[in-house]
């Protein structure tokens, strides 16, 4: 039984809008579904990094190392910033695509 829909309001830039419809109408599906993708993509990922994250802190424990809270901010900060350039670099990419089929 396929599990039931639920309906989310979101606002996202209007570049990123263009791009997605884009998306949708090269797959020949609908926006919806080229957001759902995305987001189950985002959650999916997100839990294997929770899980790395666990596994990190299980062998600091094992090892006796515990970063201090300097360590993890900087570490912090540099993954946010990575994960800014794959964003600025999706949004790109989506963005020549979607003027290459226009």
């Amino acid at each position: 039984m396929a599990e039931k829909k639920a309906v989310l309001n979101v606002t996202v830039a209007e570049s990123l809008a263009d791009a997605v419809r884009h998306d949708a109408a090269a797959q020949g599906t609908t926006i919806s579904s080229v957001v759902e993708t995305a987001l189950a993509e985002h959650i999916r990922r997100e839990l294997v990094r929770k899980d790395g994250i666990e596994a990190g802190r299980e062998e600091y424990e094992e090892m006796g190392y515990y970063p201090t809270p300097e360590e993890e901010a900087a570490a912090a900060a540099k993954v946010a910033e990575e994960i800014r350039l794959i964003v600025e670099s999706r949004v790109r990419n989506a963005q020549r695509r979607a003027s290459g089929a226009a």
